[in-house]
């Protein structure tokens, strides 16, 4: 039995899990075991079939499966991998291994705080042209002394 499954993340198999053992044929035949119905969609549409080392191969069956956003024919999965048929869309999902293509050190390292900067360079900005009124234009300077 594998440890892989799909999750669907759009189209009418949104928030639907699907494991799988040896294959799992997608099509909108009733006997595939994950059944697509849209135009487009061929009876028996892909396949993925686990190998005898434990990888995952996808296979388009002549009628269109893309692969991160990319045609394919017939290739290596990882966890992470997006498939999309037609309006369906599904994440390769294998419980305790990391997507790398998704969760790399860029993504998950902490944000660092802007606000901090955005402050003291407002702060010189100001300064700057207040600085600036002063020396171009000091009669302004009389005129704010009038309001208060």
């Amino acid at each position: 039995m594998s440890h892989y499954k799909l999750k669907g993340t759009s189209g009418s198999v949104i928030n639907q899990s699907f494991p799988f053992g040896e294959s799992i044929v997608l099509g909108s035949s009733e006997d595939c075991d994950v059944q697509i119905d849209g135009p487009g969609i061929a009876e028996r549409h892909a396949e993925i079939r686990l190998l005898d080392d434990n990888s995952l191969q996808l296979k388009d069956l002549g009628f269109g499966t893309l692969l991160n956003g990319e045609p394919v024919s017939e290739t290596l999965l990882g966890s992470g991998d997006e498939i999309r048929i037609g309006t369906c869309r599904w994440m390769l999902q294998a419980p305790g291994l990391r997507p790398d293509r998704v969760l790399t050190e860029d993504v998950v390292q902490k944000r660092t705080r802007r606000w901090p900067s955005v402050l003291v360079w407002t702060s010189l900005v100001a300064g700057a042209a207040a600085v600036a009124v002063l020396k171009f234009k000091p009669e302004w300077l009389e005129q704010i002394r009038a309001l208060f």
